[in-house]
């Protein structure tokens, strides 16, 4: 199993000094919860990643939030089904239970559940 998860966000329209592409690594040790949110169908939609551990409570973070989006440069909902079992949330544990044979696991989004299935990506990331 890895040590890390790392969520790669994507946002080429991000204004210094942030950069088209950040890579966030997370202590999997760290992790206590793994939730999305959103309606179902073309709604917005993050997944909210629970933290605990000494470093996340030094900083006093107890989130973090990833919001998802189809397109690289501007916040384009992606679609989920109902009765479908949610990509986002199965996307995060696959990496947590992973056994890349490293120490790190990336979290690999995939295609929404449109008629025309478009890739998803981590559009922003925030602490809370």
């Amino acid at each position: 199993m890895a040590k890390f998860i790392k969520f790669n966000v994507v946002n080429s329209a991000a204004a210094s000094p942030l950069g088209p592409r950040e890579s966030i690594l997370v202590n999997i040790e760290d992790i206590t919860t793994v939730a999305a949110t959103g309606a179902t169908g073309a709604n917005a939609k993050t997944v909210i990643i629970g933290l605990t551990g000494r470093a996340a409570q030094a900083l006093g973070y107890r989130t973090l939030t990833l919001t998802v989006s189809t397109s690289v440069s501007a916040a384009v909902n992606p679609t989920i089904a109902t009765g479908a079992a949610n990509p986002l949330t199965s996307a995060v544990r696959s990496a947590m239970t992973a056994n890349p044979g490293g120490v790190t696991a990336s979290v690999q989004l995939g295609v929404d559940q449109a008629a025309v299935p478009a890739q998803m990506y981590f559009r922003t990331a925030a602490y809370a």
